[in-house]
């Protein structure tokens, strides 16, 4: 394969990924519904006579969860590790969890509190599955029950029963993400290729060069 050859089979893979890559960022801007996850994290609390909610999303990349809306919270600025916080043993196990005393126990949590300046009484929190209920992608959280009363069984069924309205829209934001790492694997191709056509283009007019000479 000359020269010439070359560089058109890497102009078209460079055509070719810049429009995978305009795919990419236009599904980017069209998933999620941030403004109905707000709707729900100011009022579920009200519903369930607690303090806080938060609706976290996995990153299986980085192990961790990460907050998409919460009570008093912006996006991303609380992020917990799978293997050490209580959101993370409900993504992991895909079960309701209910605990109680959380303030006097050891764990992610109390970074959490620390940041934020909140602290941490009892604790409802559900999975949010995907729309084929086969991965759960998220989680639902409720914080500190209206004077350290008990979650009961009927917060547990309306929590579920939100945890599934958000399914398609926390599935979405799980994908953007997934979406978000593909394009900049893309972008870092684009540029390396956009490199092998610079040096080969300094490479012809060098050649050109001494040739005239």
């Amino acid at each position: 394969m000359n020269t010439h050859e070359v560089t058109t089979v890497v102009e078209t893979k460079l055509k070719r990924l810049r429009k995978k890559q305009k795919l990419l960022l236009d599904a980017w801007r069209k998933t999620g519904n941030r403004s109905l996850m707000e709707f729900f994290v100011d009022i579920i609390p009200r519903m369930l006579g607690a303090e806080r909610c938060s609706i976290f999303i996995l990153d299986p990349k980085q192990s961790n969860a990460w907050v998409h809306c919460g009570s008093g919270l912006e996006e991303r600025q609380v992020s917990v590790p799978l293997d050490d916080s209580y959101v993370g043993q409900v993504i992991s196990s895909g079960k309701t969890l209910v605990k109680y005393d959380i303030h006097i126990t050891e764990g992610a949590h109390e970074k959490v509190d620390y940041s934020t300046g909140f602290t941490t009484r009892n604790i409802l929190c559900i999975p949010i599955w995907n729309v084929a209920e086969n991965l759960v992608v998220g989680a639902l959280q409720v914080l500190n029950k209206n004077e350290d009363q008990p979650f009961s069984q009927e917060d547990i069924k309306l929590l579920k029963r939100f945890a599934a309205q958000t399914q398609m829209n926390i599935e979405h934001v799980f994908l953007k993400q997934e979406i978000g790492r593909l394009s900049e694997a893309i972008t870092e191709k684009i540029q390396q290729l956009e490199g092998v056509l610079l040096k080969r283009s300094i490479e012809a007019a060098i050649r050109t060069n001494h040739t005239t000479l």
